[in-house]
């Protein structure tokens, strides 16, 4: 474990900006209301790992814990990644409803969520990227679309 995973502030934020022009909405739909659960889990997740990164001192702190705490913030890492990635899917499962029967008014706001959870989702890539694998399933899914 030479390296560790690096705080997500910017992510944190991006997603936090994006769940609440989403609440801000008040939308009564199902799939935005399922967006909004998972931008706010993956929003409170990055807090948590956040705080849990900011929780010893890096220089200083015995190998044992920066290792435990460097598993904890992996696995916080990977329920983030895949609220993120759930996140991303109801968007555009919204944006294709909304295409075929339109029943939400757009805004600018849609933009600025999309913009928001598009950040979010390049700086969570950019910090814990390397840190993390996506489940095997996914990997093969993502593969065979490749292909």
């Amino acid at each position: 474990m030479k390296e560790r995973p690096m705080t997500m502030i910017l992510a944190w934020a991006s997603l936090g900006v994006a769940a609440q022009k989403l609440k801000d909405l008040q939308l009564d739909d199902e799939t935005a209301n399922s967006l909004l659960l998972e931008l706010e889990t993956a929003t409170n997740l990055a807090k948590a790992f956040n705080d849990t990164w900011h929780s010893i001192h890096w220089n200083t702190s015995r190998k044992s814990t920066k290792v435990r705490v460097t598993i904890t913030l992996r696995k916080m890492a990977e329920m983030i990644f895949d609220h993120l990635e759930e996140s991303v899917n109801l968007f555009d499962q919204l944006c294709d409803e909304q295409s075929r029967f339109p029943t939400i008014p757009l805004t600018d706001d849609w933009l600025e969520i999309r913009s928001s959870l598009r950040r979010g989702k390049e700086e969570f890539e950019k910090t814990q990227g390397k840190f993390i694998e996506p489940l095997p399933l996914l990997k093969y899914l993502q593969e065979q679309q490749n292909q």
